[in-house]
């Protein structure tokens, strides 16, 4: 995976609610690659690295835990 590919992405059924919500409501056509996996500072990172993503489709831009991913295309 590199910055500008386009993606499809997959819950995993151990994911939060907000990451299932993210990919169900707002990548139905796919994102694009902004920053590759990373850590992060926010509140409460879980300790791993984090994604930040376009969506193809619509106007959301955000950051995806990549432990509640899977990249399917």
């Amino acid at each position: 995976m590199k910055i500008g590919d386009t993606i499809q992405l997959k819950a995993l059924g151990s994911a939060t609610k907000r990451t299932k919500n993210r990919i169900h409501n707002r990548g139905k056509s796919g994102f694009i690659v902004r920053k590759l996996p990373q850590s992060v500072r926010f509140t409460n990172p879980k300790g791993v690295d984090w994604i930040m993503l376009d969506a193809i489709d619509n106007d959301w831009s955000g950051w995806l835990p990549v432990d509640e991913i899977e990249v399917v295309a």
